[in-house]
């Protein structure tokens, strides 16, 4: 097994880290190391716990030492101090390498002896190979000498008596992932390597209804008694696991309890039991004595004692620890209040996972085993790829966005990656989810088709029913059912699917736990029954009446998954063509933008600026996750006419894609252009409407915006009306733009790029041209120089849609890696000046 090299350095330093890296390259081909440095973090990683991570997996430790290293506060007191602990427990070998003259006589790494030989500088010798050779040769006789005494799978930590070990079962449950994942590059996949720390919200006890938002990372460091509450599975354990990680690390020494397993309050007794089982080389008498103490309690809601004894027992752990961890279930955050001993802890709630989580997530999970060697390009277009897979499942919370479902997603994502696509449709991710319920619930195998009919008939019970039953009705629904099909028992039925959250008490009520359990067997019911009953047909008109509606939207999606006869897609396709269906569709030629001419000459053209790809799309999918945070679908039911016709543009629009992209494989080309066509021509009527509806309202709006600006003393009347008139013409450009994209986002899809290019030449027109090129930009994530060029020269002597070009392309360059030829050629091409290029580019190879 080849030994683990870790390379310290201050960056100021680069030069010599590189050059090592090149001396030691012959070492790395041989198998003889594995080097690594922090130049091989992952962009947005957790830099801080990857670098821990990796200093305590290493067998040799190279420190760069020159006057930059040695004054810094984190080389010395973080790596040093970690280092030199493990060195002396023969762990690993610290090896300082100087590299720049300076004195380090009197630093805690003097006692060791340094290289190249003398310890001469490597910057003072005449010919710097052969102080590398010196180098070289050095490291290669420690690792053919050493042997590290302690397993590298167990990590070592210090207290004031003497060295301990974790033991090696808390080494395992601290990687266990709890779920089986499997990944076609490692043999194993480990917490660890696909972990993202989540964010939490933390209630302000002065004032209720205030919450601040922030890292789950800084709450172990900002409080010392902690109450953290979450849903099932929304991975409370696996926080519990990072901060046991990350305060052995620190050389702290916590305790993990599981409150199932709490059956009396003797505290002593379950310390003394719990630290021998964790730990070797520690009596619980030096353990009390010892500081940095540290108590964590998963599931305290499940502890069996009673209210008395429950208050004696966590009073006991505050007065013996420094500090306290403690999870509960979500439901049992809301009787905290009723716990004295719980008065003085900080009330924390773990946060699904947003945008800026899920894609962190989805990197690591790409970077598994090829973490050295994939490239930007491939990581951004593969993760892009897989996060509008998961978005499409997991938005709007129809299934929650929950890291083990997004890990489960990925998993099926990865078992199908070699099969039919028509296997990773989301009416297939759905299913799957639901067999994976099945499978928690001990539902056997022969039983399945039996539960799947119940579950059908239930949720259309309670579509019917317009919410869920209570006891009284669910007992007749038992009864009509039996008198159907064969008898089933409600009473073992019920609680097993209430046990493991398909079904859920929601007040007097029982009704399906999450969204996507429910629109799928009301979606199922649908399909099997639509020929046969006039009750369920007029239900389907119901929901496409109300297409706009998030509810009846999905469920449409769902039909389309259980059957493949195409009644339902005929009639989405009416609803769409009846939308604005007194407009004609908006082509955006030159005449019909005439009236912006002017207005687009004046803005100031773009310049492709200096960037961070990571820096951008975190900063988009923050921006996405404040939108989804603070976007309020309670208006959808009570929405006037206009404004639910604008939503069921929109959002058959989406209906459309979906179906497209679910069934792009098993649907007729002529049925795949009808339903493209259908869904881009919707999109296109409102625009129309847009822009007709904008221009003859023209000076009503400017008059608004005018009396807003007239408040401004120092603009004259004749500034106010050229202000004014700007204002509503970029509002105008900005609505154009964003339908423009809306509609290609919407209704696009990579695997049928060839019935967006066949609708495009069949009827060439502006806003056909720029919907192509949307959709390839945005579902294939490369650039096209001649798809760019074709468009460009198709619409030279259109000012606005030439202006969306340009857009599209530079937001493209900010999120995806673009080489330098490549920049070159669409900075003439699109006659955009490229600020820095060169440090753009020298940056970013640093990064990587």
């Amino acid at each position: 097994m080849p030994s683990k090299v870790f390379i310290s350095y201050s960056h100021k330093d680069e030069k010599f880290k590189d050059e090592l890296v090149e001396h030691i390259s012959g070492l790395v081909r041989n198998g003889d190391i594995v080097e690594w440095h922090d130049r091989k973090i992952i962009p947005a990683s957790d830099w801080s716990a990857e670098i821990s991570s990796h200093l305590l997996d290493s067998d040799l430790i190279l420190f760069l030492v020159s006057s930059s290293f040695l004054s810094s506060d984190y080389c010395i007191d973080i790596e040093a101090s970690k280092a030199i602990e493990m060195h002396d427990a023969g762990q690993a070998q610290l090896i300082p390498i100087i590299v720049r003259s300076t004195d380090w006589s009197s630093s805690p790494i003097a006692k060791f002896q340094g290289l190249p030989k003398d310890a001469k500088p490597v910057d003072t010798w005449g010919n710097l190979d052969e102080a590398w050779l010196n180098v070289v040769s050095g490291i290669r006789k420690h690792i053919e000498e050493f042997v590290p005494k302690a397993n590298r799978s167990q990590a070592f930590i210090s207290s004031d008596k003497g060295g301990l070990v974790v033991s090696p079962c808390i080494n395992e449950w601290i990687e266990d992932t709890e779920i089986t994942l499997t990944h076609r590059n490692v043999k194993k996949v480990k917490l660890s390597d696909v972990y993202v720390v989540p964010d939490v919200e933390l209630l302000n006890e002065n004032n209720k209804e205030l919450k601040s938002f922030g890292s789950a990372e800084d709450v172990i460091n900002d409080c010392s008694r902690i109450v953290i509450s979450g849903d099932e599975q929304q991975g409370k354990t696996s926080l519990l696991k990072y901060y046991y990680k990350s305060l052995l690390i620190g050389s702290k020494i916590p305790l993990i309890i599981n409150g199932e397993e709490v059956k009396d309050s003797s505290v002593l007794s379950l310390i003394a039991k719990e630290l021998a089982r964790q730990y070797e080389g520690i009596t619980l008498d030096n353990y009390l004595e010892t500081p940095g103490k540290v108590v964590i309690i998963d599931n305290l809601d499940k502890v069996h004692l009673n209210k008395k004894f429950r208050d004696k027992f966590i009073l006991e752990l505050c007065d013996i620890f420094d500090k306290c961890i403690f999870t509960v279930q979500s439901s049992f955050s809301l009787l905290i209040d009723e716990i004295p001993a719980l008065d003085d802890f900080d009330k924390i709630d773990i946060l699904v996972f947003g945008n800026k989580k899920r894609e962190e997530l989805i990197r690591n999970w790409i970077s598994l085993g090829v973490i050295e060697t994939i490239t930007e390009e491939e990581l951004y277009s593969k993760c892009d790829e897989l996060k509008d897979a998961i978005n499409s499942v997991v938005k709007k919370n129809i299934v929650p966005p929950k890291p083990i479902y997004i890990l489960m997603l990925l998993q099926m994502f990865e078992a199908n990656s070699k099969l039919s696509l028509e296997l990773s449709s989301h009416g297939h991710c759905y299913q799957q989810l639901i067999y994976q319920a099945f499978s928690n619930a001990k539902i056997h195998d022969n039983e399945y088709d039996k539960y799947l009919n119940v579950l059908t008939e239930l949720a259309w019970k309670i579509f019917i029913n317009e919410g869920g039953l209570n006891s009284q009705q669910l007992r007749v629904f038992f009864d009509e059912y039996c008198d159907l099909y064969l008898d089933i028992e409600q009473e073992v039925v019920m609680p097993k699917l209430v046990k493991h959250s398909i079904l859920c008490h929601k007040g007097l009520s029982i009704d399906f736990k999450y969204p996507y359990i429910y629109y799928f067997f009301v979606g199922k019911k649908i399909s099997e029954a639509y020929s046969e009953y006039e009750e369920v047909q007029l239900k389907v008109d119901y929901l496409l009446d109300n297409m706009h509606r998030e509810d009846c939207a999905n469920i449409l999606i769902f039909v389309t998954h259980h059957t493949k006869e195409t009644w339902v897609i005929n009639k989405i396709q009416d609803v769409l063509s009846n939308l604005f269906s007194e407009h004609l569709s908006a082509t955006l030629d030159r005449r019909q933008l005439a009236f912006m001419d002017d207005f687009m000459r004046q803005i100031p053209e773009l310049i492709i600026e200096q960037r961070e790809i990571q820096r951008e799309r975190d900063e988009y999918n923050e921006k996405l996750d404040k939108h989804e945070g603070t976007s309020d679908e309670e208006f959808q039911d009570e929405s006037p006419d206009l404004l639910a016709n604008i939503n069921k543009t929109f959002k058959g629009m989406e209906v459309a894609g979906q179906i497209i992209r679910n069934r792009h494989a098993s649907l007729r080309r002529d049925s795949l252009t009808l339903l493209a066509e259908s869904g881009i021509n919707a999109g296109l009527r409102f625009l129309k409407y847009f822009i007709v509806i904008s221009d003859a309202s023209k000076k009503e709006i400017v008059k608004v915006i005018s009396s807003h600006l007239e408040e401004n003393p120092e603009l004259s009347n004749s500034q106010v009306e050229k202000f004014a008139e700007n204002a509503y013409l970029h509002l105008t450009y900005g609505v154009i733009n964003a339908v423009v994209r809306k509609i290609s986002t919407s209704v696009g899809s990579k695997e049928a790029i060839q019935i967006y290019r066949m609708i495009e030449d069949r009827e060439p027109s502006p806003a056909l041209h720029l919907l192509k090129l949307s959709i390839e930009l945005y579902f294939f994530k490369k650039i096209d120089i001649d798809s760019i060029e074709s468009c460009m020269t198709k619409l030279s002597d259109n000012t606005v849609c030439v202006r969306i070009v340009k857009e599209l392309v530079v937001r493209h360059i900010y999120m995806f890696p673009v080489n330098f030829k490549d920049k070159q050629k669409l900075s003439s091409l699109l006659n955009i000046s490229v600020r820095g290029q060169s440090q753009i580019e020298m940056k970013r190879k640093r990064i990587s």
